[in-house]
């Protein structure tokens, strides 16, 4: 009995172990199951996440382009605004100064006009005035004349003396000579008037005139300033455009790199969409609480209506709900407007940028075909003087180069005349830099030439006796005679040496025959010392520089190069 319990109770709790067994299997695959479940949500979540990142990347983007392009357009509007203010205030003050002139003008006339007819009024008065006291003179002459004719008459009947009509007579033309002399008094009187008038015209006539060049002197004062202002600004711009040409072509700089300039853009987009972001966001709190204060005026309304027939006195309020609704309305209707405006403004600044950019490639295009041809132009230049050289020579003969006649004097020759060297020193220290250096560098080839003619000699025959010796002597004084050279530039080109074998030498050691005394003495010379002698002529020849004298003088020399 007590076996068959134990065995019992074992199967049972194998039983209980493979259901527990079981229970854990099923769970396992629950798990599982959910495991997959899981995974796919969130695979699932994964792909609405890229989805909605890009969808969030496009949106930026396009933002983006949007505030790229409400940029754009508000430079290009602010730049033709301030180029439409600019031209209309320069326009404005040229109507300004053109008017002031013309009414200075006209005013400037007005007054000659009115002086000269005061000038006139007054010498009309004046000749009126003289006139009236000439009548009124004449007319008492003439009463005068008159009374005395009378009495003259008068007295003629009665009986007179030939004394008292002697002196009758003589007082009759005195009296006729102070009527003559009063008359040109009054007339130089009236003379006199009419020069003082004159001379009051003519004074006023200088300080108007006086006026006008003093207000002529100040308008050339401020044509003078305005003509230094734009000076002034004129090189500001310069300085500002080759500073700006100098950034241009600057490898360093980051304008002249494509992807430093679209960093620097989008970095500016950055910061401008963050701007945007947080006026979106302000402007969507601002819409939120519009449309709390919306409903609660909707609720108040709505009360109001089911209140309307036990308060009829509240009809006011509800107008101006009716009011704010229909503004409400009205602000919709142009929010929308306004975004059809934006939408074509953006079609617009979109066709003007493709529009600036072939602008911009035909500029390109067009300054490289400028340089082309520039190119170009100065290889046709170079082949038509090219072309002159060839076929028209005399024409070309004024564009030569100066001819300079160059003389190579040697230097190993005696010290007996300090005279010459003293010549020399100053004809080289006249003569311009520029001429010693050109004369340097065409003396190199002749010292070459001269040095290897002179390291090469031929070989001397021995002396056989004092015929021979004098021979061999004469030859040496020849080619000594003949080392004075003389060269001719004409051209870089055309070199003309010429040898000239001068009379008045320097380096000819024999001036005097010699004797037979000395000729003997040359004979019993030993060949060692003759060896040694031309090892130190080479030498000296190889060691002293060559100077080159011009054979114009300094002033000839000098004239062309100044």
């Amino acid at each position: 009995m007590g076996d068959s319990e134990v065995f019992l109770k074992l199967r049972r709790q194998l039983k209980e172990a493979e259901e527990e067994r079981i229970k854990a299997a099923q769970y396992g695959l629950e798990l599982l199951e959910s495991q997959s479940d899981l995974q796919n949500q969130l695979e699932e979540q994964r792909s609405e996440m890229t989805t909605t990142i890009e969808n969030l990347e496009q949106d930026k983007f396009s933002l983006q382009r949007e505030v790229e392009l409400k940029n754009r357009m508000l430079e290009s509007v602010t730049s033709e605004c301030d180029n439409i203010k600019q031209q209309l205030k320069i326009s404005l003050e040229q109507l300004q100064v053109q008017l002031e002139r013309t009414h200075n003008r006209e005013v400037s006339d007005l007054k000659d006009k009115l002086e000269k007819l005061k000038a006139e009024l007054d010498e009309a008065r004046l000749s009126e005035k003289q006139l009236k006291h000439k009548l009124d003179y004449q007319s008492e002459v003439l009463a005068n004349k008159s009374e005395e004719l009378r009495l003259m008459s008068e007295r003629v009947h009665e009986t007179m003396s030939s004394e008292m009509l002697t002196l009758q007579l003589e007082k009759t033309e005195l009296e006729s000579a102070k009527d003559i002399l009063e008359e040109e008094i009054n007339e130089l009187q009236y003379r006199q008037q009419q020069l003082v008038l004159t001379n009051t015209n003519q004074s006023r006539q200088v300080e108007r005139l006086q006026e006008e060049k003093d207000e002529r002197e100040k308008e050339a004062v401020a044509y003078f300033s305005a003509l230094e202002k734009a000076r002034e600004t004129n090189q500001e711009l310069q300085c500002q455009l080759d500073q700006a040409l100098q950034q241009a072509q600057d490898p360093n700089s980051k304008g002249n790199s494509l992807f430093s300039e679209v960093e620097d853009r989008r970095a500016e987009m950055e910061r401008q969409l963050i701007g945007v972001k947080v006026q979106y966001q302000s402007l969507q709190k601002q819409h939120a609480f519009s449309r709390q204060q919306m409903h609660r005026m909707k609720q108040n309304s709505e009360n109001e209506q089911t209140g309307k027939n036990s308060n009829p006195g509240q009809e006011d309020e509800t107008y101006y709900v009716d009011l704010l609704k229909m503004k409400l309305d009205n602000s919709s209707k142009e929010i929308e407007k306004i975004k059809d405006e934006l939408s074509l403004q953006r079609m617009k600044a979109l066709a003007e940028s493709q529009r600036v950019l072939e602008l911009e490639r035909k500029l390109f295009t067009n300054e490289r075909q400028l340089k082309l041809s520039q190119t170009e132009n100065m290889k046709l230049r170079v082949n038509l003087d090219e072309i002159k050289m060839k076929y028209e020579p005399d024409e070309m003969v004024n564009f030569r180069i100066q001819k300079r006649r160059r003389e190579q004097l040697p230097l190993d020759c005696p010290s007996e005349n300090p005279a010459d060297h003293n010549i020399m020193a100053r004809n080289a220290a006249d003569l311009p830099p520029e001429t010693l250096k050109e004369s340097e560098e065409c003396s190199t080839g002749h010292t070459e030439d001269h040095s290897s003619k002179t390291s090469n000699p031929a070989p001397a025959e021995e002396p056989v006796g004092p015929v021979s010796t004098q021979q061999s002597k004469a030859a040496k004084g020849h080619s000594v005679k003949e080392r004075k050279r003389v060269r001719i530039v004409e051209d870089e080109n055309k070199v003309h040496t010429l040898n000239k074998s001068g009379t008045n030498d320097c380096s000819n050691p024999a001036t005097s025959p010699r004797s037979k005394t000395e000729d003997a003495s040359i004979e019993t010379k030993k060949p060692e010392e003759r060896e040694t002698r031309k090892n130190e002529r080479k030498s000296r020849l190889k060691a002293q520089p060559v100077l080159y004298v011009s054979s114009k003088p300094a002033s000839v020399t000098q004239c062309p190069q100044q």
